[in-house]
């Protein structure tokens, strides 16, 4: 499983966090989530678990400030794989 995550300054208020994950050979994804800063900000169950998935969230976390952002892909055997993203 290939998961990535990525923030960009929001010219508004806050960070831009843009998730993704593809599976590899053999794997599904079955539950996508995006954590900021410890706080759930997405989590979809996929009925049909899919090969992949892309998310964006806008205008996350704090500036300044410290910020952290986990994003949690658990395929369709029930095994998880995370991405940590941290910045200030």
């Amino acid at each position: 499983m290939d998961v990535t995550c990525s923030h960009s300054k929001n010219p508004t208020i806050g960070w831009d966090i843009t998730a993704s994950a593809k599976a590899g050979t053999g794997e599904k994804i079955a539950r996508a989530q995006i954590f900021v800063n410890g706080d759930s900000a997405y989590d979809k169950l996929f009925d049909a678990p899919v090969n992949s998935w892309q998310e964006q969230l806008p205008g996350q976390g704090e500036y300044p400030g410290d910020n952290e952002v986990l994003v949690v892909i658990t395929d369709d055997k029930g095994e998880d794989t995370d991405s940590i993203d941290s910045w200030s």
